[in-house]
């Protein structure tokens, strides 16, 4: 799948990666998906190694970018007790 939309990141208060969002992926059916990132970094003697955002599963099956946008933030803001 490919992310097509990334979302800004929210700080999620209490999660072990805090920096957090929701991307917009297509998949080669044509159809949408979101998903969860979180960022991290990797450390070794006080250098970082790597970083990035890693992708949670893949949630739904939709037929728009704006359907799938709006059920990823809804479920984010859900998730994490954001509110609407």
């Amino acid at each position: 799948m490919e992310v097509v939309r990334e979302l800004e990141e929210v700080d999620v208060e209490g999660a072990i990666h805090p920096r957090r969002r929701v991307v917009i992926l297509l998949g080669g059916d044509g159809h949408f998906a979101f998903a969860e990132q979180y960022h991290y970094t990797s450390e070794y003697e006080g250098k970082v190694i790597e970083e990035g955002w890693a992708t949670l599963s893949p949630e739904g099956i939709y037929a728009s970018v704006e359907i799938a946008l709006a059920e990823g933030v809804g479920a984010f803001r859900t998730r994490h007790g954001l509110g609407t």
